[in-house]
């Protein structure tokens, strides 16, 4: 019997490969003679460059940039050569949330006004000077709400006011944008193809857009949300005039505090659903293949599960080989019946009553004891 250990990773617990070992460890016990395959998966967002990294034997490329307050910190992309068509291609891994991320500051520090994705740009440009054709980039996690105006600018892109000054970082000053510069802007930027794995289909703008949506984790008053909403669509009017398309709608562009639009200047953009090129890129179908049985799961499944998240992605692809998919996550939110259109069964491991804290600690056993326990009710149904 071959099983599938696919998982996300458990949001301030476990590590994708740490949630696929418990998995394995609670399901040996019962089934000692399987077949473990575990492919700890990511959805565009943290971790999405870890995954790929450990899974395609890629490399570190450590570099001092700044965080997502311009102050010094140290980030790393990777590099891989990846076989598309045939062909290997020099291909980097940037994931926004390792120098931009909402991770890197405290509660208290988080300031969307002027919170910039510059650090970001900065491990772009490294990576483009150092000869990658194409760039993938991972954009969940993110503390800013720029539109991308920040890696624009480490690129070499210049945002001007009225007067013919440099813009300085952050959403709140694109109010203030008259003009966009692509004179300084890095020559690379056209010849490498850049794919954004996000893991949201929310538009830039509007009540379901950037700062509506995403502006208050980060930190945004109701009054902030207005400006930097406002901000952002100022931004989309202006690089119209640059790429003869109107942004503010756009399914995908409101990810990462609307990331997608400065990218868009930039380089010619492809928007992928993160899970999709995850997949693809592990070449999860093959590995699916002969499974008996598929086991994912992540912290926390809800009706967000639906909306591109790494538990419907990969019960998706192993229903078209019909193989059951079983899901184990930290705990089950609200409608989550529309799941079971794409998988048997889904299991919290949250065992009693318990603080956050409690939960974070004791993760780890949870989720041994409950994919044990999933297990030896699979083993008591054959035998039944």
């Amino acid at each position: 019997m071959k099983i599938v250990i696919a998982p996300d990773s458990f949001k301030e617990s476990l590590a994708a490969h740490q949630v696929a070992t418990c998995i394995e460890r609670g399901f040996s016990d019962v089934f000692p003679c399987a077949e473990f395959v575990k492919m700890p998966l990511a959805d565009g967002g943290e971790g999405t460059v870890d995954v790929l990294l450990t899974a395609l034997n890629g490399n570190k490329q450590l570099l001092k940039t700044t965080d997502a307050l311009g102050r010094e910190c140290t980030a790393y992309w990777a590099s891989l050569e990846q076989q598309l068509e045939g062909k290997s291609v020099k291909t980097a891994l940037v994931e926004l949330a390792l120098a931009s991320g909402l991770d890197q500051l405290s509660v208290d520090e988080r300031a969307p006004l002027i919170a910039s994705s510059f650090g970001t740009g900065l491990l772009i440009k490294d990576a483009l000077d150092s000869g990658v054709e194409q760039i993938i980039i991972g954009l969940g996690g993110s503390a800013t709400n720029d539109a991308g105006a920040g890696i624009f600018q480490a690129l070499g892109g210049r945002l001007l006011d009225k007067q013919g000054n440099e813009l300085s970082g952050g959403g709140a000053a694109l109010s203030q944008l008259a003009n966009i510069d692509l004179a300084g802007l890095h020559s690379r930027c056209k010849e490498v193809a850049l794919v954004v794995a996000c893991d949201v289909s929310n538009p830039l703008c509007g009540d379901n857009g950037a700062s509506a949506v995403f502006g208050p984790q980060k930190g945004a008053s109701p009054a902030e949300v207005v400006e930097l909403d406002a901000a952002l669509g100022h931004f989309a009017d202006v690089a119209q005039v640059h790429t003869n398309v109107d942004h503010r709608n756009l399914a995908g562009f409101g990810a990462a505090g609307g990331t997608p639009l400065g990218l868009s200047i930039a380089f010619n953009v492809q928007l992928k659903a993160g899970i999709e090129v995850v997949l693809d890129a592990l070449d999860a179908d093959k590995v699916l293949e002969g499974a008996s049985l598929v086991v994912t799961g992540e912290g926390q499944m809800d009706n967000q599960t639906l909306q591109g998240k790494t538990p419907f992605g990969i019960a998706q692809r192993a229903h078209k080989q019909n193989i059951p998919t079983i899901a184990i996550a930290g705990s089950l939110g609200k409608d989550v019946d529309a799941l079971y259109e794409t998988m048997s069964s889904l299991f919290g491991t949250v065992r009693s009553p318990q603080t956050l804290p409690q939960v974070l600690e004791e993760a780890e056993g949870n989720l041994i004891r409950t994919a044990r326990n999933v297990a030896a009710t699979l083993k008591l149904g054959q035998q039944m």
